[in-house]
């Protein structure tokens, strides 16, 4: 029998993938906001990776000729370090510091104003990878990376590209850290089969609605969506 959690995070996956696809944001945290409802605090993060890989590795494939490797590999070498770093940290931390951690980054997320950051490096990228990756291997949620390319000369297409091809690469070294220091994946092998299946279909079906999504009642709902999560998330963390 199929049971609510595996309903809940497949279909998560999919709106997740259809307004990230829409609207080229909202993907991660709508994923962190699920996951964070349904599942256990130690397997938040681990899960939250394999939940998008399917929606990068799609927005790769259809972005390809954008992509700047230029960015990513150096981007990738970087999050090789950040990974390792971050997934033996991650194991050992207690519940209480990462569940009270991944609250206080949603918050900031979703109402931080946007900041206007210009790197003054002239090859940021693998600088940028390491610490995009520690932190998102940490909290699930890195959000560096989209401040940093958003002031490149990069056009539409070669962001959404270069983003998707760096972050479907970060996700596998995240996803063998986590491993590498003992997450056992097992007993999610067909949630994450179904919900790469989820995201595919989503980014497609994405892609073609978001000319159409009011993006205003759209982010107001996503703020109260992921602002409640993780007050629920946060008072779990401190009691």
């Amino acid at each position: 029998m199929i049971d609510s959690v595996f309903v809940v995070l497949v279909t998560g996956s999919f709106v997740a993938a259809v307004f990230g696809a829409a609207f080229s944001a909202g993907g991660a945290l709508i994923i962190l906001a699920i996951t964070s409802t349904v599942l256990p605090v130690q397997a938040i993060v681990p899960i939250h990776s394999t939940l998008l890989i399917g929606s990068t590795a799609a927005r790769t494939a259809m972005f390809w000729e954008y992509v700047d490797w230029k960015i990513v590999w150096p981007f990738l070498v970087g999050s090789l370090v950040g990974a390792l770093l971050g997934a033996r940290i991650y194991i050992e931390l207690p519940e209480a510091i990462i569940a009270t951690s991944i609250s206080i980054l949603m918050i900031i997320a979703i109402w931080l104003p946007s900041i206007s950051w210009r790197p003054k490096l002239k090859h940021p990228w693998a600088i940028v990878g390491f610490l995009h990756t520690l932190i998102s291997t940490l909290f699930a949620y890195g959000a560096l990376f989209h401040s940093v390319i958003l002031h490149t000369s990069l056009r539409r297409q070669q962001i959404v590209g270069t983003m998707a091809g760096a972050l479907v690469g970060m996700s596998v070294l995240k996803i063998a850290g986590y491993v590498w220091f003992g997450f056992d994946y097992s007993p999610y092998f067909a949630i994450i089969a179904a919900a790469v299946v989820a995201n595919i279909v989503g980014t497609a079906v994405g892609r073609r609605l978001g000319e159409f999504l009011p993006e205003n009642a759209f982010r107001l709902a996503f703020r109260v969506l992921v602002t409640v999560t993780a007050v629920r998330l946060l008072y779990a963390g401190l009691v």
